[in-house]
C-alpha cells in the first residue's frame, strides 16, 4: 500500500506543468506561481533537508550540468540562512544507488529517454531508505532546465521568461539590421526547485528564469544565434532566478 501511495504522489509531481517564455507581457506575466505547503516552514517537522545530486526528471544539458554544484551551493547557503539543517548529499547518493540497484537507471543517455516508471520506483526505494537510515525529512531537487524563449521584434527586443526580462547579447559586427528576423526560438536557462517529503508528497515547487544562453553572432553575412562563451557567470542573474524560485517559501534578506 505504501509503495502505491508513493508512486501516485510522484506521478502527480512529474506531470505538473511549468511556465514558458514569450516576447510580450513583461516579466510578471511569465512568472510561475509557486506551489507551497506551509508545513515546510515548520522546522520541527521539516528542519533537516537533503539536496539531491540528480534532477527530478531528465538530467540538465551538459553545458548547464557543469554549473550545478555552484548553483546548489548558493541554494544551500540560503536554506541554512533560513534555519534549515542540510544533511550530506552523500546520503541521497547512497539512497539513489539502492534504488538503481533494484530498478535500474531511469535515464538512458544513449537515447535521451527517461523511463518515468523506473524513476518512480527508484525514488520510492530511495526515500524508503532515507527514512530508515538518515535524519533527513525532505529532499530538495534543483533542476537547471533549458527552454526556448523569444525576443520582442520591436522596441528594446526584450525576452521575458519565468519572471525575468533579458536583453539580447551580441558579438562582432556593427549592429543588427532592421530586417533581422527576431521571431525564432533562443535557448535560455531557468532554475526549478521542488521539495518532496519522504512519502514523495510535494511540499514546494517554484521556478525562476536566469539567463539567455545564446548570443547573436554578427560576424558573418547572416546574423545567427550561437551558444554564449560564458554561461551562468552573472551573479545578479543567478540571484534573481534563485529568489524567484524560492518565493514565497524563503524570502531574500
Amino acid at each position: 500500500m505504501r509503495a502505491s501511495v508513493l508512486l501516485l504522489s510522484l506521478f502527480l509531481v512529474l506531470t505538473g506543468c511549468s511556465g514558458g517564455g514569450g516576447a510580450e507581457g513583461g516579466s510578471d506575466a511569465t512568472r510561475v506561481k509557486a506551489e507551497y505547503d506551509p508545513r515546510l516552514a515548520d522546522k520541527a517537522q521539516f528542519g533537516r533537508l537533503l539536496i539531491a545530486h540528480v534532477n527530478l526528471g531528465k538530467p540538465s544539458r551538459a553545458y548547464l550540468a557543469e554549473h550545478e554544484e555552484k548553483i546548489d551551493a548558493l541554494i544551500v547557503e540560503r536554506l541554512r540562512q533560513a534555519g534549515y539543517e542540510i544533511e550530506p548529499t552523500s546520503e541521497f547518493e547512497q539512497a539513489w544507488r539502492e534504488g538503481v540497484r533494484k530498478w535500474g537507471e531511469p535515464y538512458n543517455p544513449s537515447t535521451g529517454r527517461l523511463n518515468v516508471q523506473a524513476l518512480q520506483y527508484v525514488l520510492a526505494e530511495a526515500v524508503t531508505w532515507l527514512a530508515a537510515n538518515t535524519q533527513a525529512k525532505a529532499v530538495v531537487f534543483t533542476n537547471l532546465e533549458e527552454q526556448q524563449v523569444y525576443f520582442n521584434p520591436s522596441g528594446n527586443h526584450m525576452a521575458y521568461f519565468m519572471g525575468v526580462g533579458r536583453k539580447p547579447a551580441t558579438r562582432g559586427g556593427e549592429g543588427i539590421s532592421g530586417d533581422f528576423n527576431w521571431v525564432q526560438g533562443v535557448d535560455a536557462v531557468s532554475i526549478n526547485i521542488k521539495v518532496l517529503d519522504l512519502k514523495l508528497q510535494q511540499l514546494f515547487s517554484g521556478a525562476g528564469g536566469i539567463e539567455v544562453t545564446e548570443t547573436l553572432d554578427l560576424k558573418g553575412s547572416t546574423p545567427r544565434w550561437m551558444r554564449s562563451k560564458k554561461i551562468l557567470d552573472s551573479d545578479s542573474f543567478i540571484e534573481e532566478g534563485i529568489n524567484l524560485a524560492l518565493d514565497p517559501w524563503i524570502k531574500p534578506d
